[in-house]
């Protein structure tokens, strides 16, 4: 395990530099330094947003929902974010898997992104897949005498839902199968700042550690792949990455 922060950086470098097929898993939250996914799992978001609850409670569920959906949406990205997005670009890193749902590394600039839950920046109709912006969506909830957003394309009316993955079912079905393909076609796989707490995207790391990849983990929570990693590095990717990003990206 690296210590001396320019250690970090130098090491990670070079395990990218003789890497010709990098991919990247990011977590919820991009930089973050607390288990967010088991603190997901326990708040009102992981509660309430939930099919269930969209389907027998759903005044709730918007009340719910909507208000941290907008919050996601207003976040910035972080030098992380444009330090993956310049790494992409060189070609160091091919690809970027991210479980996030606040579409930042789009608006960072990443080209090749696999968004395994999707995102929080739209809805659709449930019956005729019209897509609303979460822009819209605020003004149908506000207008609604019951709180829920209904689609208004003339002689429709049905209830609109989140265009992302909801709790309680499953991923993006074809994103899903194309992070474990490209998770099966890298030579190194980075992990950053993730807990690899659920399935099935906590699996992925051992994809490439079957066929023989290197594994490197940054982080500030240990994971259960840290011993099978070739590099673990304790500190929050924005702490590291910009500085990678320096050395093979400038």
């Amino acid at each position: 395990m690296a210590d001396d922060p320019d250690e970090d950086i130098r090491r990670l470098a070079d395990l990218l530099a003789q890497s010709e097929r990098c991919v990247a898993l990011t977590g919820v939250r991009l930089g973050a330094t607390e288990d967010t996914e088991a603190k997901a799992v326990g708040s009102a978001w992981g509660e309430f947003a939930s099919l269930e609850v969209l389907l027998t409670e759903p005044a709730r569920f918007w009340d719910n929902w909507l208000p941290r959906a907008v919050e996601a949406s207003k976040r910035e990205v972080t030098d992380a974010h444009l330090a993956l997005a310049r790494l992409e670009a060189a070609g160091v890193i091919r690809a970027i898997i991210t479980q996030a749902v606040d579409h930042l590394h789009g608006t960072a600039g990443e080209g090749d992104l696999i968004e395994v839950h999707a995102n929080v920046l739209s809805c659709r109709c449930t019956r005729c897949d019209d897509v609303y912006a979460l822009s819209e969506v605020q003004e149908l909830v506000a207008a609604a005498d019951d709180g829920v957003p209904r689609c208004t394309r003339e002689g429709c009316g049905y209830p609109l839902r989140p265009t992302g993955t909801l709790w309680g079912e499953p991923l993006v079905e074809q994103a899903v199968i194309r992070a474990w393909d490209m998770a099966a076609w890298s030579d190194l796989f980075l992990v950053l700042d993730t807990q690899l707490r659920t399935d099935p995207m906590a699996m992925l790391p051992s994809v490439p550690l079957k066929r023989g990849s290197k594994v490197a983990i940054v982080g500030t929570t240990r994971t259960h792949y840290d011993r099978y990693a070739k590099l673990v590095i304790s500190r929050p990717s924005p702490e590291v990455l910009p500085g990678v990003a320096r050395l093979l990206a400038p």
